[in-house]
């Protein structure tokens, strides 16, 4: 069985940290075969910064062209889209992975050869100031958190089976995540734990998302659901 990983970074500014998060992936353990970064609609500097970055692997730098109001789920599904991995880590840009991750998520699945998707088993709280200045022997743990649902290690079929993210649901955080899950639950994807995460405190305004969601009452902010990738988009291999 093949196990080349691409790792997919979703990402809207923030750009110290996601240079950060690329560093990180690339000292793993097992090094991923790819990292594609998807700016979505973000400042284009991440580019250049992502070119300082010495490249252990291939990197691939995506940017969403248009400005729609948290493209989560067309930034995961370019991503994809882009990507040649046979497992797929989705991976938001303050979602750093610990070294040893990747492999123990491979370890993982050889283990048990029925699992399709896994969640970490926590992610430890740490600073911006830490994962953009010091070394990660010297970051350290503010608070433990819980697994992030939509912050996976996945066989590709996963993504094949689901047929991606519901574009419809840019514009309103949270609700694409819930969609998402409610449909893995639905075709009875098998989930399970392995690895851990550093996830960057940051204040977060909370109550975003809303259970009346209508994509009617605020469609000025929300993809047009006429499609997967409904927007203009670039890409290149910057190693």
């Amino acid at each position: 069985m093949s196990d080349r990983i691409s790792v997919l970074i979703s990402a809207y500014n923030k750009h110290d940290i996601t240079v950060a998060h690329v560093r990180e992936c690339m000292n793993s353990t097992r090094v991923p075969d790819e990292i594609i970064v998807v700016n979505d609609g973000g400042t284009p500097d991440l580019r250049d910064k992502l070119i300082t970055l010495p490249k252990k692997t291939k990197v691939i730098y995506a940017r969403i062209n248009e400005d729609i109001k948290w493209n989560y789920t067309g930034a995961r599904n370019l991503g994809m889209f882009i990507s040649t991995g046979d497992f797929i880590s989705l991976e938001d840009n303050d979602h750093i992975p610990q070294k040893t991750y990747y492999q123990d998520c491979l370890d993982a699945f050889k283990e048990n050869p029925k699992l399709q998707r896994l969640l970490s088993h926590k992610r430890y709280v740490i600073t911006e100031e830490d994962i953009v200045t010091k070394p990660t022997e010297d970051w350290k743990i503010i608070s433990k958190r819980p697994y992030h649902r939509d912050v996976a290690f996945n066989r590709r079929e996963v993504f094949l089976i689901l047929k991606g993210y519901d574009e419809r649901f840019a514009g309103e955080y949270g609700w694409c995540s819930t969609d998402l899950n409610r449909r893995i639950f639905r075709e009875n994807i098998v989930c399970g734990h392995a690895g851990y995460q550093w996830v960057v405190y940051s204040e977060k305004t909370r109550g975003l998302s809303s259970r009346n969601w209508r994509m009617s009452r605020i469609q000025k902010e929300n993809q047009s659901p006429t499609g997967i990738l409904n927007f203009r988009y670039t890409y290149e291999q910057l190693s």
